[in-house]
């Protein structure tokens, strides 16, 4: 880095010079997907609540040593890049740690051997330092030092605290020249702040404030473009358990945001909980008679309470930590959909919010177009900058029939015809954009072609940039029309079909369920393969099949865009050795020569991915293919932290020497629609349709897999019908009782 500035007083507005990004990692950019960081590693613990979050090595250090995103942020911005503990100048030893709660964490150490100021030698195991932390509007610890020895010890704690206030694309891997200002570090008795103002102006700043004032407060010295203090606490431990505290709160503030309340610790965590009790957007309760799959359950649901925020328009999801904790138009839809079952709040507020910031006119450096669903939206220095496109961009081809789609879904989980015709211009705008800007060349497929210098060139789910590859290894070259897109336009406007009859469009209704028809005729005689004897993954701009065997057709089996014909050819290739690796179906096939088990779209396997093809399996009547995909994610969950499935893991083949996942570098987790494959795979192994404007709920051929004996969910929402059901799994068969019914609903049980 260069360039630095730091200075005691308001920076001079005529400093500074233009912020450069260089080449390769603008192609970071574009490639849509996080960089492969040097230094990772797998350990990282993250908290999270609202929009602050915190990633922090296993024994709750952040460390600028690892590339894998440790920091204290909020808004794209690192708010705290370094955070240390020290005991007498040595590094306490870690006994044990958790963030199981998502927003509270506790972690457990030792003393290693201590030498002190007068010389004397404090044997190794005789202290216990026990750290509790926990985030609401702001970061709260306490250290507890226990004194097990018969004699008192006096020694120094030590706190180093740093702040780069880096954007979250910098932490990625982005490179700038130059920053803004660094502001000296202000240090009163009690307090430490950190300041910077960005290029765009805005202060930031960092606010340690302690319950017990230091003895002495230092300013360091720069540090790879950072500003930081070290704390000192000369204490004295009475001897036979006695101990001594420490608490601090840090804050992230933002222009001339005032400080925030100080609670006690305690207090805290009581605000903590009952705000947690009060945010539950998700009120279905699911039990089984499996324990384990219970607590996979439990883990799904607080992640995804963890990764909602609260907006003006409602609810939204983050798509995961720490890469991707701002509105993901894609991610958020795809996880409604996944987890309706549990309540619609969260659905509504993100077709809302989506709604809001639904494209207007044409920006090419946004990608934006008249109707268009949003890709990304991002909130640090380099959006407000406008030096990447995220404010929002729109470069996303899949998103708006997904917001078509999620739409209708609601509808039928709901009943809510007020938020039909509330969110119907919307519709109709989306409707517009699939005919016109997605169609981009008048062939009737949805295609996609980055317009933006700095926006994604694949605007699929598999957004990297050899994510649509040839079998030779060339990449397809845009306008590019992707096999499962086809799917969720047939689906669109079937489903937006049915819509119009709400708002009295009959013609519309008419002409959108032709088209579909048609979409799917046209779609099964140019993206079938005779050969293959399975579906390309995309037409590229000479319309030449890209005959590569991926997870993408599974999609479109959910979608139900496959002829009937070719749905047993689908579910039998997804199913072969090649694509099923044990863990999950991969992205692509082992077989196939571009195959790379931890490519980040070209052979790994992702779980949302699976949980839609599962979906799409049962769907189709294909219930114990779809248990076997249960089966495999369940396990894999079973082998990874707190049992949370993460963004993705690599592709290699299970095998018996090898009985676990084995992770990918820098996966998100917990990530939303990750955790929200649970839950969706038990929706399609128990068959639940929901039908709330004809009062009905179907229950189709519920099949749940061996490892699951009973399931009983109770406060199932059906519009303003409530019902509570039992499955019972014997012998292969699932059998469902109705255990309690409150409004007027029938329960429709096939098989």
């Amino acid at each position: 880095m260069s360039g630095d500035h730091y200075q005691d007083s308001e920076i001079n507005e005529d400093e500074g010079e233009l912020l450069e990004i260089d080449q390769e990692l603008t192609d970071l950019i574009r490639s849509g997907m996080p960089a492969m960081l040097t230094g990772c590693r797998h350990d990282a613990e993250v908290l999270k609540q609202g929009r602050l979050f915190l990633v922090s090595d296993k024994d709750g250090e952040v460390s600028t040593g690892c590339k894998c995103g440790m920091g204290l942020y909020h808004e794209d911005t690192r708010f705290l890049s370094r955070l240390k503990l020290r005991l007498a100048g040595e590094t306490p030893t870690l006994l044990s740690g958790s963030t199981e709660q998502t927003n509270l964490g506790h972690i457990e150490f030792v003393n290693p051997p201590l030498t002190l100021a007068d010389g004397s030698i404090v044997r190794q195991e005789t202290m216990h330092l026990s750290l509790s932390r926990a985030l609401s509007d702001s970061f709260r610890e306490q250290v507890w030092l226990l004194n097990f020895n018969v004699f008192e010890v006096a020694l120094r704690i030590s706190l180093e605290v740093r702040a780069d206030f880096a954007d979250i694309f910098e932490v990625r891997g982005l490179h700038r020249q130059r920053h803004g200002i660094f502001f000296k570090p202000q240090l009163a008795e009690n307090s430490i702040t950190l300041a910077y103002r960005g290029e765009d102006k805005l202060l930031l700043q960092t606010r340690i404030r302690f319950q017990i004032p230091p003895a002495t407060i230092e300013p360091l010295e720069s540090d790879l473009g950072a500003v930081g203090a070290v704390a000192h606490w000369d204490v004295v431990v009475p001897p036979n358990g006695g101990k001594v505290l420490i608490d601090y709160q840090i804050d992230t503030l933002e222009g001339l945001e005032p400080p925030k309340e100080v609670l006690g610790f305690p207090s805290l965590v009581q605000k903590i909980t009952e705000q947690g009790a009060a945010s539950q957007f998700f009120q279905t309760s699911i039990k089984t008679d499996n324990a384990v799959f219970d607590l996979v359950l439990d883990r799904s649901i607080r992640d995804l309470v963890a990764l909602t925020s609260r907006y003006p328009t409602g609810p939204f999801l983050s798509a995961g930590i720490p890469w991707f904790t701002s509105p993901f138009g894609r991610d958020a839809l795809i996880t409604c959909l996944q987890t309706l079952m549990l309540g619609p709040e969260v659905a509504k507020g993100v077709l809302r919010f989506l709604a809001k910031y639904q494209g207007k006119a044409e920006d090419a450096f946004r990608d934006e177009e008249p109707g268009k669903i949003l890709h990304e939206f991002r909130y640090g220095e380099l959006a407000r900058l406008g030096v990447i496109p995220h404010t929002p961009y729109y470069g996303t081809v899949d998103a708006t029939p997904l917001w078509l789609i999620l739409l209708s879904e609601t509808y039928r989980w709901t009943g809510d015809t007020s938020l039909v015709h509330e969110l119907w211009e919307h519709a109709e705008a989306a409707l517009l954009w699939l005919e016109t800007y997605g169609d981009l060349d008048d062939d009737k497929f949805v295609e996609y072609l980055r317009r933006s210098p700095k926006g994604i060139g694949n605007q699929g789910w598999k957004d990297s940039f050899n994510a649509v590859i040839f079998p030779d290894g060339s990449l397809a070259e845009a306008p590019i029309a992707l096999a499962e897109v086809q799917g969720y336009v047939y689906d669109a406007k079937r489903r937006a079909s049915e819509l119009c009859h709400l708002v009295g469009q009959e013609l519309l209704a008419k002409r959108l369920l032709q088209e579909a028809e048609e979409l799917k005729l046209r779609f099964n005689q140019a993206f079938w393969s005779t050969e293959d004897g399975f579906y390309a993954l995309a037409l590229d701009r000479d319309k030449r099949p890209v005959r590569t065997l991926t997870s993408n057709p599974g999609h479109a089996l959910w979608s139900n865009i496959v002829a009937p014909e070719h749905i047993h050819d689908v579910v039998r290739s997804l199913l072969s050795p090649a694509m099923f690796s044990g863990w999950g179906i991969r992205t692509l096939s082992a077989d196939s020569p571009v195959y790379n088990p931890i490519g980040y779209h070209i052979g790994t396997v992702w779980p949302h991915d699976n949980a839609l093809i599962a979906k799409g399996f049962a769907d189709r009547g294909f219930k114990r293919e779809a248990n076997m995909i249960f089966t495999a994610m369940y396990d894999a969950a079973l082998r990874f932290n707190y049992y949370r499935l993460p963004e993705l893991f690599c592709g290699f083949a299970r095998q018996g020497e090898i009985d676990k996942p084995i992770p990918y570098p820098v996966a998100c987790a917990p990530q939303a629609w990750a955790a929200a494959t649970p839950i969706m795979l038990l929706l399609a192994s128990l068959g639940l349709e929901a039908d709330a404007p004809h009062r009905t709920l179907k229950v189709n051929v519920p099949s749940l897999p061996d490892w699951l004996g009973r399931v009983t969910i109770r406060g199932l929402r059906i519009g303003a019908a409530l019902v509570d059901l039992e499955f019972i799994q014997t012998n292969g068969t699932t059998t469902t009782r109705i255990l309690d019914k409150q409004g007027d609903l029938r329960v429709l049980i096939e098989g």
